[in-house]
């Protein structure tokens, strides 16, 4: 089954995307599309994966510097503090985080000490590669653009699907508002053997949380820093709603990939599914794997809460062939009357306790 891809000039021209958004999104779809004919898109791309590999290279005591324990490691650079697979924390990957709508979203210290995770400032390694945050920057604003675009096309359908009940406009403008966004530069690292025979050696089985995802094709090096042919046998996995078959997704290089989090799905009462990921190893461990996700948020006191129009709540919260080992999706709902309690309920259940 082949993703549903759509152009960014045919949403310019005003075509009509609703069979599209029903049939990658709704409960046979496979909770992602394709996004092609993006302007000035494998420019920005280029420089902003160059760069994460450039510092995921640099001494250890150099990226320490860039790391901050005090938001579960939500800003700056991570690596080995994610918990995936039953616990064991995830050390193929390196992340950079930081947030494209600001550096700073809010002076209020409450709000940083009580929910450092959603409200911290972001942190720029400028002494040591300072090339970083402006590629950053760029791709990102690309990538949010078309997160803008693809809620809008989420608002029409769901407008037509509920014969009114749902307000024209009203997932657009949650997300505009939002200020809580985040971008990770991800850099994977050589896989060791070990890792290149698992389904999910390089990113073991999850979802996403938030909005909307947005993410770059990877780009492929080995160990000189010299481009390499994607390899046939990784990449991104998802699992078919249907059968629960693994399905590998292959996204061309000058095109976007984008999918929903849970609590898209939650706040679209079960319309609009989120789908469960992992990334696989490649059989070949003399290469590196670099990417760009973006995370799009709701405001943090957005309410969650049901629509009128909602499937029922064990339809809702429910995530076909859900992997063994990731946290439910009702058990890090309960108690969130807003979104920032159900964020930090999920950070808590995927990431490490800070050492300090």
């Amino acid at each position: 089954m082949e993703p549903v891809s759509i152009s960014y000039k045919d949403f310019k021209a005003g075509k009509d995307f609703t069979a599209d958004i029903s049939a990658a999104f709704g409960p046979k779809g496979l909770g992602l599309i394709i996004i092609r004919d993006l302007p000035d898109f494998r420019r920005e791309r280029y420089a902003a994966l160059r760069a994460i590999r450039k510092f995921a290279n640099l001494p250890e005591e150099t990226k320490e510097k860039y790391t901050d324990p005090i938001s579960n490691f939500s800003f700056g650079w991570s690596h080995g503090k994610e918990k995936m697979r039953n616990g064991v924390p995830d050390t193929a990957k390196g992340s950079y985080y930081a947030n494209p709508k600001g550096d700073v979203i809010t002076d209020d210290q409450y709000l940083k000490k009580a929910f450092p995770e959603l409200y911290a400032d972001n942190i720029w390694p400028t002494e040591d590669l300072p090339e970083l945050e402006p590629a950053f920057k760029a791709m990102t604003s690309i990538q949010l653009g078309v997160g803008y675009m693809i809620c809008e096309l989420f608002d029409r359908y769901l407008h037509g699907l509920t014969n009114g009940l749902h307000p024209m406009g009203r997932f657009l403008e949650m997300l505009k508002k939002g200020t809580t966004c985040k971008g990770r530069l991800l850099h994977y690292f050589p896989a060791p053997v070990s890792a290149c025979s698992t389904e999910d050696g390089l990113c073991g089985w999850h979802l996403d949380h938030g909005g909307i995802t947005t993410l770059t094709c990877p780009l492929y090096l080995d160990l000189e820093g010299e481009e390499v042919p994607a390899p046939t046998d990784c990449g991104l996995h998802i699992k078919h709603p249907v059968d629960g078959s693994v399905v590998k997704v292959t996204l061309p290089p000058d095109c976007l990939l984008v999918q929903l989090g849970e609590s898209f799905q939650y706040l679209s009462g079960g319309h609009l599914r989120a789908t469960a990921h992992c990334v696989k190893s490649s059989k070949t461990p003399d290469i590196t794997r670099e990417t760009l996700a973006l995370f799009m948020d709701w405001m943090p006191e957005e309410k969650m809460q049901l629509p009128e129009y909602t499937r029922p709540f064990s339809e809702v919260v429910h995530t076909p062939f859900l992997p063994a080992g990731v946290p439910e999706l009702e058990d890090r709902i309960k108690g969130a009357k807003h979104y920032r309690d159900f964020a930090t309920n999920t950070f808590r259940a995927y990431y490490a306790e800070a050492e300090t």
